[in-house]
């Protein structure tokens, strides 16, 4: 009896458990955001998968449209649903479909696929776990109040150097000395907070002298932190002079220099120091590095006779590039000033202070040419001065003068011969009249004598 019952058992065990093993199995996942704020827009995915192939399917999204608005569906019809029946799609392994919802107002919901029918490929019931997903809907405000305050360095060093003091997220002031031949330095750090973002790290180029660097550390509030690394390059011979009232350091490195237009390398030799410089052959002109005490590099003119410094400015104007002189010769009709180039005066002149443009001396880069040149105060620009049509215009300007001078006088001598013409007319008419009259009385006279004697001897024969 015994034995029997085991037979049975054991062909209940090779038919029914070989069945059960054969059952298909797939899941519905949803997924999405564990957060959103209201008034945005969130995108929900449903994926339907199976290590076997699936024949067709059938399901509906669930959602609380108290919470919820869809705006996007990739479902049957723009809904909820999500079916497949075409014998073309049989057989897929996985199926996405998407979802857009706008947040209606704040707390917790869920999205879910809680009724379904999926079948394989052989169209047999397939078995499936379905899983939703849960959103904590949000203000602006309260996503923002959620968002970390730390802004503090977890890590900072220099790679190959020591850091004075050692590090500490509280201190946020740091030194390293380097050698003078250092040319780069490469910072490293690291945000105590991994929603904190770092910048100023990496590598930097530094020049004899003193290097500031600053790392920023930005929470993810948007608060920041400024942590300051000093990086003193050591000089132990260094080379000081002073320019114009102001101390400069020569610079020593080629690589700390920057380079200028239409000038080869070259070499002075400065202290017993080969210094590296720049030199023009067509202007003879040598310029070297020399760096402030903020600790920028500026060329100098350097005379290799003299051993002086001067300031070097340079002004383009397409291929045109001079450095302003010192004014060597005068320039007829023109007031001497300055003008500030670049801040800094250069000497110049003006037909009046307020003019646009200005008159300046210096020499072409290019081609070594000294001269005059028109230099533009609005614009910044240079073009080389033309004194060929000022010289024209005063000559034909004094020519002109000296016609109207001609035709005035020519006119006033001839004014002049008119009046006097006029005068001895109306004189001889007064002559004449005076003449006529004193004739006509010299009658009268006559002829009254002549009465008063025929009177007087008429009388006298009585």
């Amino acid at each position: 009896m015994k034995k029997f019952t085991y037979l049975l058992l054991s062909l209940f065990g090779l038919f029914f458990f070989p069945l059960i093993a054969s059952a298909a199995s797939g899941k519905i996942t949803v997924s999405g955001p564990s957060q959103a704020v209201v008034g945005n827009t969130i995108t929900v995915t449903v994926t339907l998968s199976s290590s076997s192939s699936i024949g067709s399917w059938e399901m509906d999204l669930d959602y609380n449209k108290s919470y919820l608005q869809l705006t996007s569906s990739g479902g049957e019809a723009g809904g909820t649903g999500m079916v497949n029946y075409a014998s073309s799609n049989a057989g897929v392994k996985s199926k996405k479909y998407t979802f857009k919802f706008k947040v209606l107002k704040t707390g917790s919901t869920t999205i879910s696929v809680p009724s379904y029918d999926v079948y394989a490929a052989d169209m047999s019931s397939m078995s499936i776990t379905s899983s939703g997903r849960t959103i904590k809907l949000i203000t602006q405000q309260e996503l923002e109040a959620s968002y970390s305050k730390n802004n503090d360095l977890g890590s900072l060093s220099v790679e190959g150097f020591e850091l004075n003091p050692a590090f500490n997220k509280s201190t946020l002031e740091y030194s390293i000395t380097v050698p003078e031949d250092t040319k780069s330095i490469n910072i490293l750090a690291k945000a105590s907070d991994s929603k904190a973002s770092v910048s100023g790290t990496g590598t930097k180029e530094v020049n004899s002298g003193n290097n500031t660097f600053n790392i920023v550390v930005r929470a993810e509030n948007g608060n920041e932190k400024t942590y300051v690394l000093n990086v003193n390059v050591i000089d132990a011979s260094p080379i000081n002079v002073t320019v114009e009232n102001k101390n400069y350091t020569v610079v020593k490195i080629r690589e700390n220099l920057p380079t200028p237009t239409y000038y080869e390398e070259y070499t002075v030799k400065i202290n017993d120091f080969d210094i590296p410089a720049f030199r023009n052959d067509n202007t003879k002109i040598v310029l070297i590095g020399l760096k402030n005490e903020a600790g920028d590099v500026t060329l100098f003119i350097y005379d290799e006779q003299k051993k002086e410094y001067l300031p070097y400015e340079e002004i383009g104007l397409n291929k045109l590039t001079i450095s302003p002189l010192a004014m060597t010769e005068s320039l007829k009709g023109y007031e001497k000033g300055k003008i500030v180039i670049n801040n800094r005066e250069v000497p110049a002149y003006y037909i009046q202070k307020n003019s646009r443009f200005v008159i300046i001396y210096g020499i072409n880069i290019e081609t070594g040419e000294k001269g005059f040149y028109e230099y533009d105060t609005k614009n910044q620009t240079v073009m080389k001065y033309n004194s060929e049509m000022i010289d024209l215009l005063e000559t034909k300007n004094t020519l002109y003068t000296y016609i109207i001078i001609g035709f005035l006088g020519l006119f006033i001598l001839m004014l002049i011969l008119l009046v006097t013409l006029i005068r001895k007319n109306q004189k001889r008419k007064k002559n004449s009249l005076k003449e006529k009259k004193a004739a006509k009385n010299d009658a009268a006279t006559e002829k009254i004598k002549k009465e008063m004697k025929e009177k007087k001897n008429s009388k006298d024969s009585q």
